[in-house]
């Protein structure tokens, strides 16, 4: 065994801290911008929280299914509250995958975030299909449905059924 101060245990002690270094790098790399990201909702900073999250999408498939969900989740939590609800569900709904392919991807309280998030755009997307303007002069995307044509008052005479036409 060599001395403390002696050259094998220092190179052991640099590779080692080395290893630990390397490893704190890779494992808190993905991290960060899902962590960075939320942190920017959390602070009520929107637009930048969206800039984050698509600036990152292309690190999505090296995060864990922890990282990937939280990811869904505050993508689609911030373009909910930015008002795009199209993108909003799209996130929202990856979140919701991977949690059914990994359960357990996300801690109660984002699991309950997440569930509140999909409520709210329900609600949103509700209310926009109420408030859309309805008449002949609206694009087809925003015109009602035709409701079906109401039955006849009385009923007709019943006839003698037959499998010979008329």
């Amino acid at each position: 065994m060599a001395p403390i101060g002696g050259a094998e245990y220092s190179g052991r002690v640099r590779r080692f801290l080395a290893f630990v270094a390397l490893t704190a790098a890779v494992t808190s790399g993905c991290e960060t911008h899902v962590r960075r990201g939320s942190t920017l909702y959390g602070d009520g900073r929107y637009v930048e929280a969206a800039e984050v999250f698509e600036q990152t999408e292309y690190r999505l498939t090296g995060y864990t299914p922890r990282e990937r969900a939280e990811y869904g989740l505050y993508r689609g939590m911030t373009l909910l509250v930015l008002g795009d609800l199209a993108s909003a569900r799209r996130w929202l709904t990856y979140a919701y995958e991977v949690e059914r392919v990994a359960p357990g991807s996300l801690r109660i309280d984002r699991r309950a975030l997440l569930d509140r998030g999909w409520f709210e755009l329900g609600q949103r997307q509700r209310a926009e299909l109420e408030s859309a303007p309805s008449g002949d002069g609206t694009a087809l995307a925003h015109r009602q449905p035709v409701p079906p044509p109401s039955p006849p008052a009385e009923p007709a005479p019943e006839r003698e059924r037959t499998l010979v036409p008329r």
